[in-house]
């Protein structure tokens, strides 16, 4: 019975090839976009999952947001121990950010070679009990309790030394060596934890200040996470912080999604871009199979017949409904597999667009999740049209009495309709999100980021003093660089630095201030818009921070923002002004006002941002930023290169355009926008297939009629648009309904900006005026076509 079923499948298929060909690539389009899709979910919702008691693992946060800052995930390892007191914390785990705080050497030398040991971490003994860590050579816990141990991952070691047999050797830095005394396997890439060497750090239990540590605590199995971190905030933050800032204890299994600080390890997920994805790819899915759904039913006249004979011959609606579900699960079957073939044409690029490295396991869970779907797709697809054409008459059939119901016109019309609806929408849906980035993208930053070459994670007392360094020097007299600016802040990263400040009147601000530690010359440096004062100079000895009788005395560059919050309407009047932060004893005197400077990400940067000359506050690395002569590029990036190495021992220094930086900020954005507009071109061509179908149709069986009508005299534009007069009618109704629908989703998305462009109507038109065009094409071509025919070919048996 099997046999007969697909053998009579085969031979529809033959008989109607148009129809079987438009089902297949629609199908196959759609499931090859949903494999790639649950692909990309499966591995986002799989991290850190692998890690040992993942779900009662627990991060620290310090919440700042009630000061006008975010939340952070570095914490004190040392005041992060205390948590071990309370019954409901079993251990406590930290990593430590050696790299930044210059706790542990980076730059280290073998046989004369120099080299950076890349994402080096100091780790506690303990970290085989919180990250799922193979050993490969040695014992990481006695490394990780041993001074002057290092573990280095895999990669590392084959990159330095060439062997992973390195148990032993040294690696020299200026303040001694590392031994070698464990190598681990590279991290799996689904995981939040990213480092590549690990070093044994001694932290000063008398050192509470220090945030620099990602502190993990493992809560026993009923505990409550709510409860401990807010008994963990009225401990560590009483008197004046009480209520201010507090303690969030953020779930090791969410950190993927919920992550979003700059000090993260590796940039986090967005769950959005998954739930978007996944959303669009079931929409593919469905507009296929209404095209399948359309198709089957808009053809059902010509398997009329077939259907009267096999029920004159005694077939039962059972037999004719298995029959026609087992085309369509076939036509299913074919379509996955050609969709696997998309995929493993579509990966490579699919990976650049998501940044992941993703690999298909057909002979896992994963592959029988496909077939499963295929299946069902196959069988819901086709139910319906089964049922339809299984409830033929066989008497007015083979009588020539078949009369279509106005149901079938009906489920015709409406998925037709649903599918321009669908369009529509992700068509102004993608549009918005392309006007949307680029404005954020042109959003006033306060610097200027061309011409700029950041140097990154140079140590303070290599290029932060008062008179220009040796490394400052010789950078400057590099042949393109005209200028070279000193700040202890990563522009496109986040503030690191605070003060509480009372204003000039005497009134407290009753918050917190970012501040940021410059050298000289910040303003020209920088490209900042001075309003009032002047920049920073070595003719002012004033302006550079000098500590006397316990009083920090230094020059301050303020932007609008806090002139105004000052109290100052005229932002000239607060200059020469003195800001003081009595809690250390720091006197600001105000030499300049600038326009407001945002820092980070511009969608939710602060403004209210105050410049102090040499002040350097625990701040162990600092940036330098060289204004240059782009076109001189290259050279200049290989001089600096080389100057680091031979006046600093710094190797592989990190070396970026300041515009390329703050591209990278809106990655994320920038990604969901392209998996938008992929999807939406994705659906706009399965809703022209799904129209091309049914116009066919509706094209022969409206022959007779072009016939008459062109014998009495209709023009061929006239019949055309008479055709296509149909279809327009339902993408107007499309509109009605996609319009208000998505007005609403896509403002629902906009208003998670601070800055945010308003939607307009145009958009909103030109979609309509897209969609309806490419309908109007769509069947155009096929009714030209018809209209160009004789009359007398199509009505000489009439």
């Amino acid at each position: 019975m099997l046999k007969n079923y697909i053998i009579t499948a085969l031979r529809a298929f033959k008989q109607q090839k148009q129809h079987f060909i438009l089902n297949l690539i629609g199908l196959s389009v759609g499931l090859a976009a949903a494999i790639l899709v649950a692909l990309f979910a499966q591995n986002e919702l799989s991290y850190d999952a692998q890690q040992p008691h993942a779900e009662r693992v627990y991060r620290i946060g310090q919440d700042f947001s009630k000061l006008g800052l975010s939340v952070i995930p570095i914490f004190n390892y040392t005041l992060g121990t205390q948590a071990i007191d309370y019954s409901q914390v079993e251990e406590v785990f930290g990593l430590t950010m050696v790299s930044l705080t210059r706790e542990a050497m980076v730059d280290v030398q073998y046989r004369d070679q120099g080299y950076k040991l890349n994402e080096l971490y100091g780790a506690t003994p303990n970290i085989e009990n919180f990250i799922d860590i193979k050993t490969l050579a040695g014992n990481l816990s006695d490394a990780m309790s041993t001074p002057g141990s290092l573990a280095l991952s895999e990669s590392e070691a084959l990159r330095i030394f060439g062997t992973v047999n390195v148990l032993g050797k040294t690696l020299q830095h200026e303040q001694g060596q590392y031994t070698v005394r464990a190598v681990f396997a590279d991290l799996p890439s689904n995981t939040h934890f990213s480092f590549k060497n690990l070093v044994d750090v001694k932290h000063d239990p008398t050192n509470l200040m220090t945030n620099s540590s990602y502190v993990y605590l493992r809560l026993a199995p009923q505990a409550d996470p709510i409860a401990l971190a807010d008994a963990l905030s009225k401990q560590y933050f009483y008197e004046e912080m009480s209520g201010k800032i507090s303690i969030e204890l953020h779930p090791l299994l969410d950190l993927h999604f919920t992550a979003k600080s700059p000090f993260e390890m590796k940039a986090g997920g967005a769950k959005q871009v998954v739930m978007i994805c996944a959303g669009l790819s079931v929409l593919l899915i469905l507009i296929a199979g209404f095209n399948f759904i359309n198709m089957t039913v808009a053809q059902s006249a010509k398997r009329a017949k077939e259907v009267g004979v096999r029920k004159a011959l005694g077939a039962s609606k059972a037999q004719l409904v298995t029959q026609f579900l087992a085309e369509s699960v076939l036509v299913a079957l074919l379509a996955m597999t050609i969709a696997c073939v998309l995929v493993e044409f579509l990966l490579p690029q699919f990976n650049l667009l998501v940044g992941r490295d993703l690999v298909v396991n057909y002979a896992s869970e994963f592959g029988l999740a496909i077939v499963v779907v295929a299946l069902t797709v196959g069988v819901l697809a086709g139910l319906y049209p089964a049922l339809f054409i299984s409830s033929f008459s066989a008497k007015r059939v083979l009588s020539g009495d078949l009369q279509r119901g106005n149901t079938a016109i009906w489920v015709r019309k409406s998925l037709l309709t649903l599918q321009a609806s669908l369009a529509i929408g992700l068509i102004i849906a993608s549009v918005t999100l392309f006007n949307q980035l680029a404005y954020l993208q042109s959003l006033p930053l306060g610097y200027q980021t061309q011409q700029r070459l950041v140097i990154s994670e140079l140590p303070v007392q290599e290029v932060f003093t008062k008179q220009p360094s040796a490394l400052i020097n010789r950078l400057t007299a590099i042949d393109g660089v005209e200028q070279a600016t000193i700040i202890d802040t990563r522009l496109t990263v986040s503030i690191n630095n605070t003060l509480q400040p009372t204003w000039p009147n005497g009134e407290f601000s009753g918050g917190i201030t970012p501040v940021i530690g410059s050298g000289f010359d910040v303003v020209k440096g920088l490209g900042l818009k001075l309003l009032a004062g002047r920049d920073f100079s070595q003719e002012f000895a004033g302006d550079w921070a000098a500590r006397i009788d316990g009083v920090t005395t230094v020059g301050t560059i303020i932007t609008e923002t806090v002139a105004k919050q000052a109290g100052y309407s005229n932002v000239a009047d607060i200059v020469g002004k003195t800001i003081k932060d009595t809690g250390r004893n720091v006197d600001m005197r105000v030499v300049g006002v600038v326009e407001d400077v945002k820092v980070g990400n511009v969608q939710d940067a602060n403004s209210n941002i105050m410049f102090l000359c040499g002040f350097n506050y625990l701040a162990p690395v600092s940036e330098v930023i060289l204004t240059v002569n782009q076109q001189q590029l290259p050279y200049i990036k290989q001089q600096v290169i080389t100057a680091l190495a031979e006046v600093s021992n710094i190797y592989q220094p990190k070396i970026n355009l300041l515009a390329d930086n703050y591209k990278a900020l809106l990655k994320g954005d920038e990604r969901i926008s392209q998996v938008v507009l992929i999807f939406t071109g994705l659906a706009v061509f399965l809703t022209c297939l799904g129209t091309f179908g049914l116009a066919s149709f509706a094209t022969v069986r409206r022959q007779k009629e072009v016939g008459i009508r062109k014998v009495l005299g209709a023009s061929r534009l006239s019949i055309v648009n008479i055709l296509a007069k149909e279809f327009l009618v339902l993408v107007g109704l499309s509109v009605a309904i996609a319009f208000p629908l998505t007005y609403l989703l896509v403002g629902d998305w906009l208003a998670n900006f601070n800055d945010r462009i308003e939607q307009v109507f145009w958009v909103y038109g030109a979609a309509a005026i897209v969609v309806a065009g490419i309908t109007w094409l769509t069947v155009a071509s096929l009714a030209f076509k018809a209209a160009s025919t004789r009359p007398s070919l199509i009505l000489r048996y009439e």
